[in-house]
């Protein structure tokens, strides 16, 4: 798959690096996860993460402002669904990075935040 040949390289980039937001909270990456094998309520997944309901939903909401996950409301309940999970390969591909530089014993910044 191309670059679409009609926006700039740099506007590309910045794009890219408010995409890759999502992954900078740890709850947003346990969503994602979460919603790997299928929808789920957004009591499920509080029940699942074990956040409070307010906090699950202002991430999904998050998330669905970004284009990454989709919602359908069915009855009183919203069901969300992951809309590419391609995203899933890049956050397994980031966490074998990670584990890599943890067995090396490198970037302990990483680990001290």
């Amino acid at each position: 798959m191309g670059e679409p040949a009609n926006i700039p390289e740099e506007k590309l980039y910045e794009m890219q690096a408010r995409l890759c937001k999502f992954m900078s909270h740890p709850l947003r990456l346990q969503l994602v996860k979460l919603l790997e094998n299928g929808e789920k309520s957004v009591s499920e997944l509080v029940e699942l993460t074990g956040q409070p309901q307010p906090v699950v939903s202002r991430h999904l909401g998050y998330l669905q402002q970004l284009g990454i996950i989709a919602s359908e409301r069915r009855g009183n309940r919203v069901y969300y669904s992951l809309r590419y999970p391609e995203l899933l390969q890049a956050c397994k591909l980031l966490r074998s990075v990670l584990i890599k530089i943890l067995e090396e014993g490198r970037s302990l910044a990483l680990v001290l935040e």
